[in-house]
């Protein structure tokens, strides 16, 4: 249920067969939450590398590979369309919804739709408030990252 690990599976499947579709899912579900991951530290979700070397190698090449993975398929010239941001947010949008409804009626906190997980989000305020944060973050992130990838020339002009 946890992002990085459909996308960890998103990214083997488009190794074998490549879909424009969901490698532009791929790449932004990508570079927001696998990327982010990795910045967050210490991530509460990650094994400490003290007690579980291998554990924590796992989990940081889990989130690692997908954005190398992104570069390679961008270096055999597999590029976006321009409406990539717009088909990812859909998409995440769903899978938001579906972990909302699945952390609510099974008492989970994938997407820390019932607490916040990290301290940062405390500083956003109680709930339902730092949720309001994290959406916009989350939309500013993509606006972000389509920018970027226009400005950098992965984005097929039509």
């Amino acid at each position: 249920m946890w992002l990085c690990n459909i996308t960890a599976v998103i990214g083997l499947f488009l190794s074998f067969r490549y879909n424009q579709k969901l490698f532009e899912i791929f790449f932004y579900f990508t570079w927001t939450g696998d990327l982010l991951t990795l910045l967050i530290w210490p991530n509460p979700v990650s094994p400490p590398l003290a007690t579980y070397p291998l554990s924590w190698a796992g989990f940081v090449l889990k989130h690692s590979a997908p954005l190398a993975l992104t570069i390679l398929f961008i270096k055999q010239g597999r590029l976006l369309n321009r409406d990539a941001a717009w088909s990812a947010l859909k998409a995440m949008l769903v899978y938001a919804g579906f972990i909302a409804v699945y952390d609510f009626g099974l008492g989970q906190n994938i997407l820390d739709f019932c607490y916040p997980s990290i301290e940062i989000m405390k500083l956003f305020g109680p709930w339902p408030y730092y949720i309001i944060v994290n959406i916009s973050l989350a939309l500013l992130w993509y606006y972000i990252i389509h920018m970027i990838t226009i400005r950098i020339k992965i984005v097929k002009i039509s």
